[in-house]
């Protein structure tokens, strides 16, 4: 649906922009021309912001269909059971219609980004094409404009990314609970069934109405007492290492087969994915950097000739002055290319999620191993101390993420 209504905002603003532009045709008043180019303006904002939107949601669509594949190789057989079918388990619990808070983001960051480079190219057209003084005050109007959403939009949007990293923060640690309550550990280590019930309901209650600090809180392996002390649940699995197992066998090797398809597995793929995706981004935004740099310089070095070429006392040629917009508007594009690769940080996140895979990966063979012994002794505690080492490494990869995209304002050049 919402690919239909961007698909829809596009076609409509085309619409009231043709429709403008023969209107400033026919009647050729002075209203008319000079707010030409102020609507035109405001319909490359429109089209840049629907246009990135629905380009992300085409390419999602894309990567799904060219990972399905892998992504049925990864489900589980049919007797893996999953987490919420356990006995207390509880899924993440129902809110507000879910909201795309990274495309958001990213849509405003590219939008500014790309505004210094049109406010270069509506002045170059100004300067160099127009004679008529009401156009050339339309692109003036239209420059200033654009200027002025920049201006605006980094003073009023602070700390952009805050919503996304919320959004993201509070969905892994409820993914986060949902495991430390199938596996028993951490808050839920040695706790009876009413005990655990009250301890889950509390803790979601909690994460459902937290805000980012408190949520930062709450991401730590550990509880805090009330006189601020922290408790680590590393520390209580270590003073119950001598403890004898409690749990059945084989619920225990059921455990860790949900454990092992549906937590290690799973998030391994997610990072795998989400790693190409990364090198794909910064591929291209790399390519369009460089192919802007050396356009210019080619551009340059044609303007150059093209003046040389030209006759004494007489202005620029119509080529020589189409040159010139190429060579004005290919460093901004170039500006534009890199604004971008530093807003998306595709580089330093496909290389996070590549470690945090590394490691799942190492955590995967050891439960491996541990699940072909699951009856021995002492086996219900090294499956715990597994758990808690695979949610620390998951940990510090979403507080390496969050330093990566947390931004306290958007980053603007001109």
């Amino acid at each position: 649906m919402r690919t239909a209504v961007r698909i829809g905002v596009i076609a409509g603003a085309c619409v009231v922009l043709a429709g403008w532009v023969t209107l400033t045709v026919w009647l050729r008043g002075t209203f008319w021309l000079v707010s030409l180019p102020v609507v035109g303006a405001v319909w490359l904002l429109v089209c840049l912001d629907c246009g990135y939107l629905l380009g992300r949601e085409l390419a999602h669509r894309s990567r799904r269909r060219s990972s399905r594949q892998r992504r049925r190789a990864w489900e589980p057989d049919a007797s893996v059971r999953r987490p919420i079918d356990y006995p207390y388990v509880l899924g993440r619990p129902t809110g507000e219609d879910p909201v795309d808070h990274q495309g958001r983001f990213r849509a405003k960051g590219i939008r500014l980004a790309a505004l210094p480079a049109l406010a270069v190219v509506f002045l170059t057209v100004q300067t160099v094409f127009l004679d008529d003084s009401r156009l050339g005050v339309g692109f003036v109007c239209a420059e200033c404009l654009l200027l002025f959403w920049m201006v605006w939009t980094v003073w009023t949007e602070q700390d952009p990314s805050r919503p996304w990293v919320t959004s993201r923060v509070r969905a892994e640690l409820f993914r986060r609970e949902m495991f430390l309550l199938l596996t028993a550990v951490g808050p839920y280590l040695d706790r009876s069934g009413q005990e655990t019930e009250r301890i889950r309901d509390a803790r979601l209650a909690r994460l459902a109405a937290a805000d980012l600090a408190e949520l930062l809180s709450f991401g730590r392996l550990g509880d805090l007492a009330p006189d601020g002390s922290e408790r680590d649940w590393r520390d209580d699995l270590w003073r119950r290492r001598d403890s004898a197992d409690v749990t059945d066998p084989a619920a225990l090797a059921e455990v860790m087969r949900t454990y092992l398809d549906h937590r290690i597995r799973r998030q391994a793929l997610f990072l795998e994915l989400a790693a190409e995706k990364c090198d794909s981004g910064e591929s291209i935004t790399g390519r369009i950097a460089k192919a802007a740099v050396l356009g210019a310089v080619g551009v340059a070095m044609v303007y150059g000739a093209l003046l040389v070429a030209g006759r004494d006392g007489q202005g620029p040629s119509t080529a020589a002055s189409a040159v010139a917009l190429l060579a004005a508007g290919f460093p901004p594009l170039c500006n534009l290319a890199l604004a971008v690769q530093n807003l998306l940080a595709s580089q330093r996140l496909a290389v996070s999620y590549r470690e945090t895979r590394r490691e799942l990966l190492e955590r995967e063979q050891a439960l491996g191993f541990l699940l072909a012994d699951a009856a021995r002794p002492g086996a219900e505690a090294e499956f715990r101390a597994l758990v808690l080492r695979t949610e620390a490494t998951l940990g510090e990869e979403n507080r390496r993420w969050r330093i990566i995209v947390a931004k306290p304002e958007f980053d603007a050049g001109l």
